[in-house]
């Protein structure tokens, strides 16, 4: 049976892609790549509202990083989601998206407060809580790794021990970029693993009261990344607008290269077609989705997780310039349209990579070899504070890296040879230089 093409890029019946009356975004926590919404709305005729929890509030990787520059104004959150639907309501929002995966629950609350597109906020769960994740598969009948979401460490030893197999994963419930990822083949590495996350603040600002141990997935890991917009009716419509090989660092779970792979061929079609199922479950109807998967042998794709949020790490001017297009102008032009669309183009004149530096030690970054690094003929931008001098901790999993640069050329052997190049240039010293 011929796999279809998920992209339905037609416009629906009934429904027109005139030019729309410029409105007015509401951007929750519009952190990370968030920080584009805004000015990608503005190009689109809108202006934006950023919402977020006050600063002492939010967890410290995005404490001080607000740019209010370009906002109509900033609403700040104090836990009360109908006092800030109130103020939004005033200033006659029209749209409501999430910046960060910290966003993503207060987002869905709002919009449905206000009554626009939005996703369920009775079903948020599902969408941010990799346990439940993986039951509201299981329980659509849609491949999902085995899973247990416990607050008990016997539980999780007692599960483990039933197993036909010793690879687990250990992971925080709600968290992003592989933090506290932990691989355990024992009771004792179980045992280790627990000690060390449970009851702890994550990266997203949650607590691990809650863990999930998984059934190690092996395969060939990848990105997908998607937008969705309900239909008159309701029924959700979604595109697929990138499809990534995601390479990680030998037997671990940091960050290597992200290598944009051609839509057209078998294994995106097929991951297409296990995305979509997996939205539909997950109950993503609107907005983008950024989901990761591991085609295992003999078995197909099986989700990994998935944030209903644009992806994060990475430069949008840089994708811009080599495919036409990247998840924030997808995202808001099916917000300003009604239309999920790919905007990129179908033969992109670039192979595009997106490389992880990996910081095997604490240091700081030297600036000869760091501008070594950043004038490489494929480097077209990149994404953290990549300043000589700047401190750096060990690399452990993609929060902790120094930074991702995103690498375009014709011929992908360019590509290639420039990556090697970063390595090289990382082991030659890049992280052995002075603080100022």
């Amino acid at each position: 049976m011929a796999l279809p093409l998920i992209s339905p890029d037609r416009t629906p019946a009934g429904s027109s892609l005139s030019p729309v009356l410029p409105g007015r975004a509401v951007v929750v926590a519009p952190y990370g790549s968030g920080r584009h919404y805004q000015s990608e709305f503005a190009d689109r005729g809108w202006d934006c509202v950023a919402v977020t929890p006050a600063d002492d509030a939010l967890p410290p990787l995005y404490r001080g990083s607000l740019d209010p520059t370009g906002y109509r104004r900033v609403v700040v959150h104090d836990g009360n989601v109908d006092e800030t639907a109130r103020a939004l309501r005033a200033l006659r929002v029209r749209a409501v998206v999430a910046g960060t995966e910290i966003g993503v629950p207060l987002a869905e609350q709002l919009a449905y407060r206000l009554g626009l597109p939005g996703n369920d906020p009775q079903t948020s769960h599902r969408r941010r809580d990799k346990g439940a994740m993986a039951a509201a598969l299981t329980s659509a009948g849609i491949d999902a790794p085995r899973s247990l979401s416990t607050d008990r460490l016997r539980d999780a030893l007692s599960w483990a021990h039933s197993l036909d197999t010793p690879d687990l994963v250990l992971k925080p419930a709600d968290s992003a970029g592989s933090d506290g990822v932990i691989f355990c083949s024992s009771p004792d590495e179980i045992r280790a693993a627990w000690i060390q996350l449970h009851g702890v603040p994550n990266a997203m600002g949650g607590s691990n009261d809650h863990l999930v141990i998984q059934e190690r997935l092996q395969g060939s890991q990848y990105v997908v990344n998607s937008v969705s917009a309900p239909d008159a009716d309701g029924t959700p419509r979604h595109t697929i607008t990138e499809f990534w090989a995601d390479h990680r660092t030998g037997t671990t779970h940091v960050y290597d290269r992200l290598d944009l792979l051609n839509r057209a061929k078998l294994i995106p079609r097929t991951l297409a077609h296990y995305t979509v199922r997996v939205l539909d479950a997950l109950g993503i109807a609107a907005g983008p989705a950024h989901t990761e998967l591991i085609y295992v042998p003999r078995r197909g794709p099986v989700l990994i997780e998935s944030g209903a949020r644009p992806e994060g790490s990475y430069d949008p001017a840089a994708m811009r310039e080599a495919v036409g297009s990247d998840h924030i102008r997808d995202a808001v032009h099916a917000v300003v349209t009604g239309a999920p669309k790919s905007l990129a183009s179908d033969r992109p004149r670039s192979s595009v990579t997106k490389v992880s530096l990996i910081a095997p030690h604490d240091g700081a970054l030297d600036e000869d070899l760091l501008r070594t690094l950043l004038t490489l003929p494929t480097v077209q931008g990149y994404v953290g504070t990549l300043v000589p001098g700047t401190p750096v901790h060990r690399t452990v999993d993609l929060l902790t890296s120094p930074g991702r640069l995103t690498l375009t050329a014709e011929n992908p052997r360019a590509i290639d040879e420039d990556y090697n190049t970063i390595r090289a240039v990382e082991a030659a010293g890049l992280y052995d230089g002075r603080t100022p």
